[in-house]
């Protein structure tokens, strides 16, 4: 058991509006020649209810950043020309979203074509790599949507038909917010000078993750090809002739592969994947693990000389990045994500950061340092540097700096225990901020979604808020979290709300006989998603918790495949039925079927407009918790989605009703 971090003296309490203060990092990207990195930092500005995105440069000349972009713009996608005097990227202003280029040094910024994206593809992990540069610096390809299935854009709460009748024809017609534009992404290609985009993909098909051929010959990307892909996952590896023709699909299994990007000898192809059939396009019990698959002659060797770079570990791989002939990646660990180094095609497989906290995105300059975003429990964002044998770490940005000296920011204590069965359970708990010893306080037992994520060691404001509030602050990673391998992961699938619950109370008994300072008569629980429908299930079964805040919370398994759009999920954690199938399972594991003899206070959190779990999930549980006199309450928010995440005042306004909902009963 450990300490991670502490709390600063002499510094105010943490408030809700301190949930949104600090930047975040992303997108970092190497020039060519090693001097300057490129990166996009994040901001919200909760008195505008907005956020902006800005491009920055670090230059190792120099040892500082500058920004090359406006502080309130929208950003996103920087890439280095593979000469390293231009860098291309997505910027979205009045005029809409485009393509855009600009010098190194920043001048001569402007629009190469105008754009659209499709709101489908906000479903889909895939949907990255959306830019790339031809080797010979002449051309981009980029991923955009093709031509229009309704004839309005889609604008809540006007349907994109307009006056018209909608016709409801496939079963992913909504998406994360509101309904699906039905549109397709295609590939284009553009000349640096400017002109006409050329659209080189075809097919009533979705094609996302590009990667430009080393050759120029050729663009990798994945698609769907069966036909079907409302109805799987089942994501394909393509080569598209760069300038247009017959696409060449090199993969044919049934899992769905990601993410790919050509290797620099073009010998080649690395790319993130699920092997199993039936996979959700969201959360999945599979770990994402990452492949490297060779290319000759423009075809497949053989598929099954796919390497499995990351299977030795046994742990959910999220990003890579290439550097010579040898691999960088991050994986997630028991609360942590620690970048890694493969050598030998996997062959020798090290760790180079493996710190108490997570690592974001990275970069590595040739034959030489790695830069990286990391960040724990008590520090927000920031790039570091480190040599790829993990030695000499340096901190190069400041971007939370004044930030964090003014606020206290409570750090965690880590901890293991055994849960019924024997399994180890990872846990963490806060102090309140103002604990003085020998004093009682009650606490909020936190849950998180999924149910394969994993909580760690990261810097949450809504935990802050909770402990600056007087809060002691629970959080588990139950089986079915992702941090501690694929069997661990796997145990909650067809038994949603079974073990992973005794994990819970387990982990709560744990706490409060280690813990003494724990109130044991006043103690809170909540969670968003899975969490919310964990919070629903617990509250169902056990009267222990005088308060509960239910965010995006399922309570009926049965309408929820059909109500919203996460029916593969469904199929996939319920052990690969459907509700029609046994409906006896799916209400046994539905919350909504214990609420008889229910007593907790609980504040239910929703989105108007959330299609992954929909509203009717929460009203369901409030119209049956008031019916039996149990003070309930929903708070129900307009043109949002999933989470309530959308606009940043309506995600403070919950905090900030969570904090009182928590007060008014355990105070």
């Amino acid at each position: 058991m450990n300490a991670v971090g502490g709390l600063a003296q002499n510094k105010r309490p943490w408030k809700v509006k301190d949930s949104f203060r600090a930047k975040s990092i992303s997108s970092l990207r190497m020039a060519p020649d090693g001097a300057q990195l490129l990166f996009v930092v994040s901001r919200t500005v909760l008195d505008q209810n907005a956020r902006y995105s800005s491009l920055w440069k670090w230059s190792k000349a120099y040892g500082k950043a500058t920004r090359l972009t406006s502080e309130n713009g929208s950003v996103s996608s920087p890439r280095w020309s593979p000469d390293g005097s231009q860098i291309a990227y997505f910027k979205a202003d009045e005029g809409g979203l485009g393509l855009w280029i600009m010098n190194r040094d920043g001048s001569g910024a402007h629009k190469l074509t105008n754009m659209e994206q499709s709101n489908a593809d906000l479903y889909h992990s895939w949907s990255t790599n959306k830019l790339s540069w031809s080797p010979d610096g002449k051309r981009l390809a980029y991923t955009a949507a093709g031509k229009k299935h309704f004839k309005n854009d889609i604008n809540p709460p006007f349907l994109p038909t307009g006056n018209d009748v909608m016709i409801i024809d496939r079963m992913l017609y909504k998406t994360f917010y509101f309904y699906s534009d039905q549109r397709r992404t295609h590939v284009f290609t553009i000349s640096v000078d400017g002109g006409q985009p050329k659209k080189i993909s075809s097919g009533d098909f979705d094609y996302y993750s590009i990667s430009w051929s080393p050759d120029g010959k050729y663009i990798a990307c994945v698609s769907n090809q069966t036909g079907h892909d409302d109805r799987n996952a089942n994501n394909d590896i393509m080569l598209l002739p760069a300038g247009g023709g017959q696409k060449t699909q090199l993969t044919h299994s049934v899992g769905s592969e990601s993410n790919v990007k050509w290797g620099p000898d073009g010998k080649e192809l690395a790319y993130l994947a699920r092997q199993r059939a039936g996979r959700s396009k969201e959360t999945d019990a599979e770990l994402v693990k990452l492949f490297t698959l060779p290319v000759s002659n423009d075809t497949l060797v053989q598929e099954n000389a796919k390497n499995n770079i990351t299977g030795p570990l046994d742990r959910w791989a999220n990003k890579y990045k290439w550097e010579n002939d040898n691999l960088y990646f991050t994986i997630q660990d028991k609360g942590r994500v620690e970048l890694y180094k493969s050598t030998d095609n996997g062959g020798n497989t090290t760790p180079v950061v493996e710190d108490q906290g997570q690592v974001g995105d990275f970069a590595v300059a040739a034959g030489g340092a790695i830069y990286y975003v990391y960040g724990d429990f008590t520090h927000p964002d920031e790039i570091y540097k480190v040599n790829t044998n993990g030695s000499g770490k340096e901190k190069l940005t400041s971007f939370n700096q004044n930030f964090t000296t003014q606020v206290a920011i409570n750090g965690a204590t880590d901890f293991t225990f055994k849960s019924f069965d024997g399994l180890p359970i990872d846990g963490w708990i806060m102090k309140p901020n103002n604990y003085q010893k020998g004093k009682k306080y009650p606490l909020i037992l936190n849950i998180h979604g999924g149910p394969h994520g994993q909580y760690g060691y990261r810097l949450s404001g809504k935990f802050q808020e909770e402990a600056a509030r007087g809060y002691a602050v629970l959080f588990l990673n139950p089986r079915g979290s992702s941090g501690r391998g694929q069997a661990f992961s796997d145990k909650v699938v067809g038994d949603l709300g079974g073990d992973d619950y005794r994990d819970i109370m387990f982990g709560l008994d744990y706490a409060l006989g280690r813990f003494k300072y724990i109130d044991t008569d006043r103690l809170g629980i909540g969670g968003v998603s899975y969490g919310g429908y964990m919070t629903n299930w617990i509250i169902t079964h056990t009267n222990r918790f005088k308060a509960a805040v239910s965010v995006s919370g399922i309570s009926d398994l049965i309408t929820q495949w059909s109500g919203g759009n996460l029916f593969l999920w469904y199929e996939s954690d319920m052990g690969g039925i459907k509700p029609y199938e046994n409906y006896k399972l799916a209400w046994d594991r539905s919350p909504l079927k214990y609420v008889v003899g229910a007593t907790t206070p609980t504040l239910f959190v929703h989105g108007r407009w959330d299609n992954d779990v929909p509203m009717k999930q929460a009203i369901s549980m409030y119209m049956a918790l008031k019916s039996m006199g149990v003070d309930t309450k929903v708070a129900l928010y307009p043109h949002e989605g999933h989470g309530v995440r959308n606009q940043p005042k309506h995600t403070a306004d919950y905090h900030q009703r969570a904090l009182n909902w928590y007060d008014k009963y355990l105070k």
